[in-house]
């Protein structure tokens, strides 16, 4: 573990939690005015990359544990994909041209950043994954 997640000298474990804290909160928001620079494009690309590293990743140690015939394809938990469509859908929502760009990737070569694409698609279009019951609204 790096020594920057350790407490330091001297530091009780209080001001130790309000150090990590106030650090998340920088990278936080040093990420979020990256994601403002950034074009809708470049924030679609940038969350297909990290997927699809993900995905590739998951592959490589399923390949390890369980042999090279371990079929080919794009690995990624359910759970992972659905918060990064939330994270992509939340930084697009303030771009004009966020439609536009995600039409560009819904087509994509690769299973995952399709299902990026297409979440974050349905989440500019409705606002929300949940329907029916939940929000009274139903979808084609």
């Amino acid at each position: 573990m790096s020594d920057d997640y350790k407490p330091r000298d001297g530091e009780d474990d209080a001001a130790y939690l309000q150090r990590l804290v106030e650090e998340a909160g920088e990278r936080a928001t040093a990420q979020a005015e990256k994601d403002m620079a950034m074009s809708a494009d470049e924030l679609i690309e940038d969350f297909a990359l990290g997927v699809m590293r993900v995905c590739d990743d998951n592959l490589r140690m399923y390949r390890e544990a369980l042999g090279d015939d371990y079929p080919e394809g794009d690995h990624i938990d359910n759970h992972v994909l659905h918060q990064s469509c939330g994270e992509l859908f939340f930084s697009l929502s303030t771009k004009e041209d966020a439609m536009e760009a995600v039409e560009r990737w819904v087509d994509h070569e690769r299973w995952c950043v399709r299902a990026l694409a297409q979440g974050a698609k349905h989440l500019l279009e409705h606002g929300s994954f949940n329907y029916g019951p939940t929000t009274g609204e139903e979808y084609d």
